[in-house]
């Protein structure tokens, strides 16, 4: 039997539906899988916990993906249509907004 930790999974990091039942060591840590899984060699579907604590989120998809990067905020491809102008105005005290 394996050894897991209290925050250890308790599904197969590669099918997700069969219970834990062998563990693969790999260069980045502990695979946790199947019987099924483990004989087929089948990989994990996602990093369960990455360093940013993200599912399937690591640090070269925040650095690369055009969403995260450094610089000045961007505009969405599509911003909507433009505010009014002038501005409608208030309404009257005690009348919920138009």
């Amino acid at each position: 039997m394996i050894a897991l930790s209290p925050t250890g999974v308790l599904d197969c990091e590669a099918c997700w539906n069969a219970p834990v039942t062998a563990a693969r060591q790999t260069p980045a840590g502990r695979d946790l899988l199947c019987e099924e899984c483990a004989e087929g060699d089948y990989p994990r579907r996602v990093d369960l916990f990455p360093p940013l604590g993200i599912y399937g989120l690591t640090t070269r998809r925040l650095l690369n993906d055009g969403k995260h990067g450094s610089g000045s905020p961007k505009m969405p491809p599509d911003p909507g249509p433009p505010l009014p102008n002038p501005p409608p105005a208030p309404s009257p005290p005690g009348t919920p907004p138009v």
